[in-house]
């Protein structure tokens, strides 16, 4: 999960950067990176995911600040839960926070976000992102919610591919 979710996208970065900084200022690249509504709110039973998903978001970043200067436009999407094969393995729905999105619609709004200029694209569903609100504001708070569930939260994704 390391080395497919966080190494992989860093060294394809690396090999395509010098390329991209040669990218005239008018014409512009862009650098997408493809985080997880997760790593703006960890979730119990997903530490590596969520440790890489951070990992990718804070890459791309502070990539972001390098290249301000220069035509390379840096992004990262934080998708939340997306009806894709992976998410089959697991049965957490809506009631666990894990309301799931059509891929068709998250990448309507992640190309949204790119030609609006945005760096930073939270494609999550309204309950997800009043979680990632309250989480960044009183994390014990979403601690205390995440508590009563977390039996049914382990059952429900306990052969989930992404743990």
């Amino acid at each position: 999960m390391i080395n497919l979710n966080l190494t992989a996208p860093i060294l394809l970065t690396r090999l395509a950067l010098p390329r991209l900084r040669q990218v005239p200022k008018d014409r512009g690249a862009v650098v997408l990176n493809v985080s997880s509504g997760i790593a703006l709110t960890g979730l119990p039973f997903y530490s590596v995911y969520a440790a890489t998903k951070s990992g990718i978001a804070r890459f791309g970043e502070a990539l972001r600040r390098e290249l301000h200067e220069t035509a390379v436009h840096v992004a990262t999407a934080y998708p939340g839960a997306t009806d894709t094969d992976m998410m089959t393995t697991s049965t957490a729905g809506e009631e666990l926070g894990f309301g799931r999105q059509h891929v068709e619609d998250v990448v309507a709004e992640i190309l949204t976000g790119l030609e609006n200029g945005e760096h930073e694209i939270n494609t999550a569903i309204a309950t997800r992102r009043k979680m990632q609100e309250l989480n960044a504001r009183d994390p014990l708070a979403v601690d205390a919610a995440l508590a009563p569930r977390l039996a049914a939260m382990k059952e429900a994704v306990s052969n989930h591919r992404s743990i």
